[in-house]
């Protein structure tokens, strides 16, 4: 069984996550899930915009799941990549778990 090689990048709004993905990504051609991607669309899906979205996720934790369910399921499928996230640690460590329990 071949290693999934992924690379984890955390940080607040604007503090460099794309602009590294983006090189890394260049230079090992690996892909990149992005979570805010996936948050806007949530956010699109559900008739608001980000910042009032954003206000929402807080008493929704339901949605931190349907994000790492998101990153998941893109896992599954891609075994080099770089993971763009404004997650919560803890949630990261969720990620990763459902990966592993996939693959072994």
């Amino acid at each position: 069984m071949e290693k999934k090689h992924i690379i984890s990048l955390g940080g607040e709004l604007a503090s460099g996550k794309g602009t590294v993905s983006k090189i890394l990504m260049e230079r090992l051609n690996y892909t990149v899930y992005r979570n805010g991607d996936y948050f806007r669309k949530l956010a699109k899906e559900s008739g608001m915009d980000v910042t009032t979205f954003n206000e929402y996720v807080k008493s929704h934790p339901e949605i931190d799941r349907n994000i790492e369910n998101s990153a998941s399921e893109y896992a599954k499928e891609h075994d080099n990549f770089i993971i763009d996230a404004r997650l919560r640690l803890v949630c990261c460590a969720r990620i990763f778990q459902s990966i592993f329990k996939s693959r072994y």
